[in-house]
């Protein structure tokens, strides 16, 4: 991946900086068949060396969503533009099935490579699979793929989301299990991304049945908190607002939600990627990944968990339709596989995370986990 670094990537950061970019990444699910073994020293003492944990997400967004029924009843307010017809929307078959079938291609990369990946689903996409009696989620369930829930917020709960109680953003994401459910998946859905500027969002996910976050980042900003920014799981006591981060950072150790970080990301890249792949091309972003990832796999502890993940869209990084997302694989095959070939890092879902943390917290009880 670094043969063509200095075109793909000095020249972005020239023109964003000025300088040098410090490299970072975006945010999300592979795992190595059995990841259940411990990535960390069991004596804090040892210099076992550390395993990073790494994730890669598929995040489904809400094309064409309309504001559930259960939020308009409690006060919600559709936004404006909802309904345009100019814009993606997964009502649109053809346009489902295109994507139904880019998550088919990326699966099976990704099962070359002894892996599998974490799909964050939500409606329309769910209601018109559903509808179609496309069997793609429970499918990729059954190839070993995890299925969670994608959230975002003003599509289901209206512009003025924010103002709605806990009670409603439970009942509406439950709504959105549910819409999963309907796809044929019959597995455990505990991760969810989504309403990172809502303090009440660990409460209201808690109570739908959800236990594993991660992907924080500022929607309005596509910035995130650097307080967040790390390798090392916890419990925080409360959400954010996006400014207020104190309860977030605080750990719980009786939280019922497991935060996943975003490994050691570089803010500025992070909230960049649209202008670094508009000048690089998608391979100056995987640059950016690559760089994150080194840079997380430097930063793991032997007595902790440590964890990493970046996030791709349904349609990302196609490149030639003739040889479709070729990229991932040659990242996978250049970057990834080696790393994992010298124990350095081990794939895991965003819940076999979340369990080897909980497995970690039984045989470290007091210990802070960061």
């Amino acid at each position: 991946m670094r043969n063509d670094k200095a075109t793909h990537i000095f020249s972005a950061k020239l023109t964003l900086f000025g300088s040098w970019l410090v490299i970072g990444l975006l945010v999300g699910g592979c795992v190595l068949l059995n990841p259940t073994s411990q990535g960390y020293a069991e004596d804090e003492s040892s210099t076992t060396n550390p395993v990073l944990f790494f994730c890669i997400g598929m995040h489904i967004e809400p094309m064409g969503a309309e504001v559930s029924e259960i939020a308009l009843a409690a006060g919600a307010t559709a936004k404006p533009g909802d309904g345009d017809p100019g814009k993606p929307d997964y009502h649109n078959r053809a346009y489902f099935e295109r994507h139904a079938e880019n998550l088919r291609t990326l699966a099976a990369i990704l099962e070359q490579h002894g892996c599998v990946m974490t799909v964050q689903a939500q409606s329309p996409f769910t209601t018109v699979a559903a509808q179609l009696g496309n069997t793609i989620l429970s499918d990729l369930e059954d190839q070993g793929h995890e299925i969670a829930l994608h959230f975002h917020e003003d599509a289901h709960l209206g512009e003025n989301a924010g103002n709605l109680p806990v009670a409603v953003w439970s009942a509406v994401m439950a709504e959105e299990i549910d819409f999963i459910r309907a796809c044929g998946v019959e597995g455990p859905i505990r991760y969810w991304s989504g309403g990172n500027l809502y303090p009440g969002v660990l409460e209201a996910a808690s109570a739908a049945g959800l236990d594993v976050y991660s992907d924080w980042k500022n929607p309005m900003t596509q910035s995130t908190l650097p307080q967040l920014i790390g390798v090392h799981p916890w419990r925080p006591v409360g959400g954010t607002d996006g400014f207020d981060a104190t309860a977030f950072v605080e750990h719980d150790p009786n939280g019922a939600v497991i935060f996943l970080p975003p490994g050691e990301i570089d803010p500025f890249a992070f909230s960049h990627k649209r202008q670094i792949t508009a000048q690089g091309g998608d391979a100056a972003w995987f640059e950016v990944i690559e760089e994150a990832l080194l840079a997380s796999v430097e930063a793991a502890s032997p007595d902790r968990v440590n964890t990493y993940h970046f996030t791709m869209h349904p349609g990302e990084f196609v490149g030639d339709p003739k040889d479709p997302l070729a990229i991932i694989d040659q990242f996978l095959t250049q970057v990834v596989d080696p790393l994992v070939a010298s124990g350095k890092v081990r794939w895991a879902t965003f819940s076999e995370m979340a369990d080897v943390f909980i497995e970690w917290e039984e045989t470290h009880p007091g210990v802070d986990p960061r």
